[in-house]
């Protein structure tokens, strides 16, 4: 009776942790989801560039300040999971949250001031400390105990991310729209944002407890980023899974960034218009990771479920391209809904590869990909915007998006889980 009531103690706190966590990346998807349909088309929004700058520079710069983000992240995100393994979970998470406050304080300085440095010191400080959610998703592997409970909880979280997008973008969408209020601007979501990422903070901090006790001391330094990427590519039981993490994430993340382009381009539709759009596809995606994957999970291996779901995420990609705007609202869900199985069963395939007390450290691997796909896919649609007749150059990333989603879905037929458990404690 001793143990089972130590099991139900230990259940019953993994189950508020893990409700916590939810909480917290929510809210932290939440301030990302206001200003995520506005940053790409920041240009077009506010007047930043005299009239000596031609579309195809503003399109580069652009593609640069895009950049960033990802590009601080790809330093930061496994620096800071190094430490957490060092330190713990919670410390890392509040000074992550911290840096996007400050972050998005000065991207609404820059847009004020009309201000291209402040825009980029702004994206470059929120990305660096900006390794949030890998820290909470190592405190979820933390919890976890087995490959499936990984994958479940990891889809909560990923709903969280949907939900995100559904309350974010809607507030967004209703704080930029002047006609509602004439004190709403451009600059109001991303002051809202820094709102909600102090809230955030300040739950972190008084109400999150430590998940991380099996600590492993180990140097830190920025060339382990370096450090990291070789790893991902050369360790050989999991190489062929992070070079199909890293297309499946440069064709989404071509997507993500330039679909916003993409609707104002081909059917000029408002800031807030394109606001509760992504309002729409957060919907779907809720439904996704916070229903489906977890019913799935419990019935399919995940390298299973990715070879069966990643084809579809690439013909869905093209069909955007084509698509009127009433096909759109049919053709974002099917998107949606198979895009929801990607990152949980990547993670899960990761972190089950890997031992525990190394799981801060492999899913800080797994973003240093993820951040290099996302620092290389924005530079690259400024650019492929310009391929071509630029009037349409909008579509380029979405097309060349799609080609690189079915790449990584040709790696993931190859993919093999290793049979012993990896450990990193000797690097």
């Amino acid at each position: 009776m001793a143990t089972f009531a130590i099991i139900l103690k230990y259940r019953c706190m993994n189950r508020k942790t893990l409700t916590l966590l939810f909480f917290t990346v929510l809210i932290n998807m939440v301030g990302l989801g206001i200003i995520i349909p506005f940053v790409p088309i920041i240009f077009k929004l506010k007047h930043f560039f005299s009239t000596g700058y031609s579309a195809q520079n503003i399109n580069i710069i652009l593609g640069f300040l895009l950049a960033a983000y990802p590009l601080a992240q790809f330093f930061g995100a496994p620096l800071l999971g190094r430490i957490s393994d060092n330190v713990g979970r919670k410390k890392i998470l509040s000074l992550s949250l911290f840096g996007s406050m400050l972050g998005y304080l000065i991207f609404a300085w820059g847009i004020y001031q009309s201000s291209i440095v402040l825009l980029f010191v702004s994206r470059i400080i929120d990305g660096f400390t900006g390794g949030n959610i890998s820290v909470a998703m190592a405190s979820i592997a933390d919890i976890s105990t087995d490959e499936k409970s990984k994958v479940r909880n990891f889809g909560m979280i990923g709903a969280a991310f949907g939900l995100g997008f559904i309350i974010g973008p809607a507030i967004g969408g209703i704080l930029s729209d002047s006609s509602i209020s004439p004190y709403f601007t451009t600059v109001t979501p991303f002051v809202a944002a820094a709102v909600v990422s102090l809230i955030n903070l300040l739950m972190v901090s008084f109400t999150l407890p430590e998940t991380h006790t099996n600590r492993v001391k180990r140097k830190v330094s920025i060339k382990y980023t370096f450090v990291n990427i070789k790893t991902a590519f050369i360790f050989q039981q999991l190489r062929t899974v992070f070079i199909a993490l890293f297309l499946v994430n440069l064709g989404w993340v071509l997507f993500e960034y330039f679909f916003q382009v993409f609707l104002y381009g081909k059917f000029h539709l408002l800031s807030s218009h394109i606001a509760y759009l992504f309002v729409y596809l957060g919907f779907w995606i809720v439904l996704s990771q916070g229903y489906i994957v977890r019913k799935v999970s419990n019935k399919i291996p995940p390298t299973r479920i990715l070879k069966w779901t990643l084809l579809p995420v690439s013909i869905m990609l093209m069909f955007v391209i084509f698509a009127d705007k009433t096909v759109m609202y049919f053709v974002l869900p099917v998107l949606a809904i198979f895009t929801g199985f990607t990152q949980p069963n990547f993670s899960a395939i990761l972190s089950d590869s890997t031992e525990k007390h190394s799981q801060g450290e492999i899913l800080g691997i797994r973003q240093s990909v993820v951040s290099s796909a996302q620092a290389i896919a924005p530079l690259a649609g400024g650019f492929l915007m310009n391929i071509g007749n630029v009037a349409v150059g909008y579509q380029n990333p979405l097309i060349t998006g799609s080609i690189l989603a079915f790449a990584g879905w040709i790696f993931i037929l190859f993919v093999k889980i290793p049979k012993q458990k990896i450990s990193f404690i000797e690097k």
